[in-house]
């Protein structure tokens, strides 16, 4: 394609380029200024002349958005123009720049168009704005158009705090963790632009070496990139409602028009601000229209005092904009304590309940005296609070209450019904109008509680004529829960087996025929005997107490385990019987529940509204106890039946435990640790005892692994000391005859004190033999009678086996480890070494090289053909010895040397590698064609190696007169990219596949292809760095296809 003959520019559009307002110029593909107009010379105040012949990027970086670099390379790679608009820091706004290539270079148009993108930026916001529902909204808006329109570095908009003093941050744009954290909440009172801003009520614009002489509190609190700033104040009916900022990383004039404009953006925020929160106060008020109604009509129609005040209570929280708030009643307690929590609003009852009821505390004094409302901003600020021992403020988990507000609710007699309290944990909350709607409210609950105090009286007397009626018809219902119930007792005995079942069932029954009376279920525990089960009106304290347990001299328990019969005593007399707080029976009954001449509990009976028997209610009593010992008999027999059927599942399952470990814990490392999991599956099939792993260790047995307690702490002593060998016959025969040792009765002694170790009644030792050799001794102690079966020993002797088994493989594998890492350690220095070598081999080949160039400069003249052509030899030699040395060297940094990875895109590389390979492409006229290439992580200086290497070859390797044809494709598998470079050149025989790869491997002599072999082994060592693999096909004559993998680019 030719190009149309060169133009003259003509004169006059010269003079008017230079004339023109815009700013014009050209550059040469250097990025070097052949031409520039005075308003493009005037951006960085220099004079056309002074401009020609400078570097745009290198000397004038500074001028240009980011997106220059994109654009003007696009532009000069593609041959098209380039447009794109940009904020400029010469002019202090957006500009539009069209970037146009030409043969010589580049030409440059630049235009202001500030004004058209802060006038599309008004707007957007003010459209934005006529939907806006919520202050959200107007906020996102407001940082969204002011940074970018101002084409500011961070935004940020600032609030003042509920108590006036500080700043605290609403919403940023850019801001990064440390900033966001350091401005989260700040002191007024600080000397930088924002808070002066906040404070005089003016707009601030600040740059360059001013602000640090305006704002020395700035220096080390501003971002480190800020170098001018804008803070211009939100002011809604004169009243300060915030504060947005705007910095910015380079010097800025602030002129009038952008001022203009920043202060344009904050009046359309605030109008907005101002609807909105107009809005908000009307909806605000509806609510609290329909919340008084509401209450209005509740305390109008309902009479349950409780649904009553908590309706009234919510309402005030959500009122009063509370926290939390509470009713206290001044009514007496069980605990005799008044103005009890009546109603919780906010938290959950939990929350006060450890606390002790309100006092005439100097706080809360003057609302139980009905003295009027009490409104502090910061309750632990008034001077009359903490004044009370013993916590002088509010006690330890109290919610924190800092907002407080109190109303005293009188009735219409002037009686001090209770008060309402509200609490907040920021201070300044409640405000004026959130005082008048809790007297009023306070108001409404007085009334109320009047009409449900009458409502009330009147109640109780229906109450007290339906009570009678009730009572009588009570006394038949319990008449027949009580069959109901040992009817049920009955048919438990016939089929439950859990005895804390029966006892409930048993209690059950006799609360239908003595509802006031407590009952329990005791059983014992060691000396004591403790209560399990009981009635559920018994008192707490008194079931604490029996559940520490009553011991067994007490005289009602002695009696009953001295005549196995039933105890009742009358005129119950605490002291005397030796019961802690059952001062409030009158009489108490005990059965003893014998089972096979064992008493395994006690049914006892307290009674409170008696002080002696009847013998209608022991006949009773006594029938329940019957029924009770039956079913426990019977339970008995069902539970030691279950028992033995558990022993053997138990068995079965140690049994497949141990056949799991000697499959699979062959792989672990630690012998010790296979010692032990032996020892806990072996004491899985034994009964009480415990198991021990011997190992000599010079004159004394030293005990490895202990699993069990040996149930004695002087036999423990003697055991982590060590026993003397030719002094322990178990483990020395077991050592020695490599055979097991049974003992049903152990010998007492023949190890240790026989003081010591009485409780042992039987012992086993068995050798555990690795590799022939004796590695232990497993030791069994059993702490319960115990005769070795044929089915114990042979379990025991397949447990030793198996361990010794387990413990061989651990061997074998740690071997293999250990020669693993051998080979690693022997292949990094082979590495380094290669890498050592070939760079120090550079210097003497440099020295030979710069010596034959330095002998045919000055000595050429003089030599004879033979001479030239041996100082050939030797700079053909050395410059192939270069190369070698070079690849050599790349080949070993890539084991040394571990370059950091990142997302590279693939067409990235490849464009350098055939940037290096362009002389080779033009001279041999192949053609590079690609598929859309993925990105990857990885090491771009490497991906470019590897594509240079592999399109080097395959230009090389070509056929005679064929132009080479290469593609690079690209297609993605499960585990990862696949690509394939594929070339139509002369290929080789596919049995040599492999052997390509290896170092120094050529199959085509030196003469008619150059090389030295390194290419393709820096290919397999780049891919098998990057966690691929790499292979070829290939025929003779029909070209080759390298295929390489790489793993799919990481989550980011």
């Amino acid at each position: 394609m030719t190009r149309p003959p060169q133009v003259p520019v003509p004169d006059a559009l010269v003079s008017l380029l230079d004339r023109s307002p815009d700013p014009f110029f050209s550059l040469d593909p250097h990025g070097v200024f052949v031409y520039a107009n005075a308003a493009a010379a005037a951006m960085v105040h220099l004079t056309p002349a002074d401009l020609i012949g400078r570097s745009l990027e290198a000397d004038f970086g500074f001028a240009f958005s980011p997106t220059w670099l994109d654009a003007s390379r696009c532009a000069q790679a593609e041959q098209r123009p380039v447009q794109y608009d940009a904020f400029n820091p010469a002019f202090g706004g957006w500009v539009q720049v069209q970037v146009v290539p030409g043969a010589s270079g580049l030409g440059v148009h630049i235009r202001n168009v500030t004004e058209q993108h802060r006038t599309a930026a008004l707007q957007r916001f003010t459209a934005a704005l006529t939907s806006v529902q919520v202050v959200d909204d107007v906020v996102k808006a407001l940082m969204h158009e002011a940074t970018t329109a101002a084409g500011a570095l961070t935004g940020s908009l600032v609030v003042p705090s509920a108590d006036g003093e500080h700043l605290q941050l609403l919403d940023e744009v850019n801001y990064p963790a440390a900033l966001r954290a350091r401005f989260e909440r700040f002191p007024l009172s600080l000397d930088i632009p924002v808070c002066d801003a906040a404070r005089r009520r003016v707009p601030v614009f600040i740059s360059g070496e001013q602000f640090d002489r305006a704002y020395p509190d700035a220096v080390g609190v501003r971002g480190e990139q800020t170098r001018s700033l804008a803070a211009l104040p939100l002011l809604l009916n004169g009243t300060l409602w915030g504060v947005l900022s705007l910095s910015f990383q380079e010097e800025r004039h602030f002129d009038e028009p952008e001022r203009t404009f920043l202060q344009t953006l904050v009046t359309l925020a605030t109008q907005a601000l101002i609807r909105v929160n107009a809005t908000v106060y009307h909806q605000q008020q509806a609510e609290l229209l329909g919340t008084l109604n509401r209450v209005n009509r509740l305390v109008s129609a309902e009479l349950d005092l409780g649904t009553l005040v908590q309706a009234v209570t919510d309402a005030s929280v959500e009122l009063t904009g509370a926290a939390f708030g509470a009713f206290f009643y001044n009514v007496v307690n069980q605990r005799q304590e008044s103005y009890t929590l009546y109603t919780l609003s906010g938290a959950p009852r939990e929350a006060f309940a450890g606390f002790p009821m309100p006092r005439n505390t100097q706080v809360f004094g003057p609302t139980f005296a009905g003295d009027g409302v009490m409104r502090v901003a910061d309750i632990t600020q008034d001077p009359r609070y903490g004044h009370n021992a013993p916590h002088h403020g509010m006690p330890e988990g109290h919610l924190p209450v800092r907002s407080y507000l109190a109303v005293p609710v009188v009735s219409r007699r002037g009686e001090v019904l209770g008060g309402l309290f509200f609490g907040h944990p920021e201070p300044g909350v409640f405000d004026d109008r959130a005082e008048q709607l809790a007297l009023g409210l306070a108001t409404q609950t007085a009334v109320a509680l009047d009409n449900a105090r009458l409502y009330q009286q009147l109640q109780d007397s229906h109450t007290q004529l339906e009570g009678r009626v009730r009572q009588r018809t009570e006394e038949l219902e319990a008449q027949a829960t009580s069959l109901d119930a040992f009817a049920a007792l009955t048919e438990a005995v016939g089929s439950e087996t859990n005895v804390r079942a029966l006892a409930r069932q048993a209690i059950a029954v006799l609360r239908t025929r003595f509802p006031d009376d407590a009952v329990g279920y005791y059983a014992p525990d060691g000396p004591v005997w403790t209560l399990r089960e009981w009635s559920d009106n018994m008192d707490p304290a008194v079931v604490r107490s029996l559940q520490a347990g009553l011991p067994s001299d007490t005289p009602a328990i002695t009696s009953v385990l001295r005549t196995r019969t039933p105890v009742y005593v009358d005129g119950w007399d605490a002291d005397r019987e030796q019961v802690e707080r059952s001062e409030g029976f009158g009489a108490v009954g005990a059965f003893p529940l014998v089972v096979e001449g064992d008493v395994l509990g006690i049914l006892s009976m307290g009674r409170t509204g008696t002080s002696c028997w009847t013998e209608r209610d022991k006949a009773l009593f006594g029938a329940v106890g019957r029924s009770f010992t039956l079913a426990l008999e019977r339970a008995a027999q069902t539970t030691h039946m279950e028992a033995q059927r558990d022993a053997l599942d138990a068995r079965s399952r140690a049994l497949e435990a141990f056949a799991l470990l000697t499959r699979d814990l062959t792989t672990a490392g630690d012998s010790l640790a296979l010692v032990r999991r032996a020892q806990e599956i072996l004491m899985s099939l034994l009964p009480e005892g415990y198991a021990l792993y011997w190992q000599p260790e010079q004159a004394r047995w030293v005990s490895r692994s202990q699993v069990g307690q040996l149930g004695d702490p002087d036999l423990q002593r003697a055991v982590d000391a060590g026993l003397l060998r030719g002094h322990t016959a178990p483990l020395d025969r077991a050592w020695q005859t490599r055979q097991p040792v049974f003992e049903d009765t152990s010998t007492q002694g023949a190890d240790t004190d026989p003081d010591v170790a009485p409780h042992v009644r039987a012992a086993a030792m068995l050798p555990v033999l690795v590799n022939g050799a004796v590695h232990g001794l497993l030791g069994v102690g059993v702490l319960v009678q115990r005769q070795w079966t044929p089915m114990d020993q042979a379990v025991l002797e397949t447990v030793s086996r198996s361990l010794g088994l387990a413990l061989e493989g651990a061997e074998s594998a740690q071997a293999l480890r250990l020669r693993t890492r051998d080979l690693e350690r022997s292949n990094a220095e082979l590495e380094r070494f290669a890498y050592v070598a070939s760079h120090d081999l550079q210097e003497p080949l440099r020295t030979v090289a710069s010596f034959a160039e330095l002998i045919d400069l000055r000595y050429s003249a003089v030599l004879d053909e033979r001479g030239r052509r041996y100082l050939h030899l030797v700079s053909d030699g050395a410059q192939r010895m270069k190369t070698l040395i070079d690849d050599l060297l790349v080949f070993s940094r890539l084991g040394a040397v571990h370059e950091p990875q990142q997302q590279v895109a693939l067409h990235d590389p490849l464009r350098e590698a055939l940037r290096g390979l362009q002389a080779a492409v033009e001279h041999s006229g192949a053609v590079v064609t690609h598929d859309p290439l993925p990105s990857v992580n990885g090491s771009p200086s490497q991906l470019t190696q590897l594509f240079q290497n592999l399109l080097g070859n395959a230009i090389k390797f070509r056929r005679e007169d064929v132009p080479p044809e290469i593609h690079v494709a690209a297609r993605r598998e499960p585990d990862g990219w696949r690509l394939t470079v594929q070339d139509n050149g002369i290929g080789f025989e596919p049995q040599y596949a492999e052997r390509v790869f290896q170092m120094f491997q050529r199959l085509h002599m030196r003469q008619h292809y150059a090389g030295n072999g390194m290419g393709l082994a820096i290919v397999r060592k780049i891919v098998e760095h990057h966690g691929g693999r790499i292979w070829v096909d290939t025929r003779p004559g029909e070209g080759s296809a390298f295929h390489f993998t790489l793993p799919h680019q990481s989550a980011q």
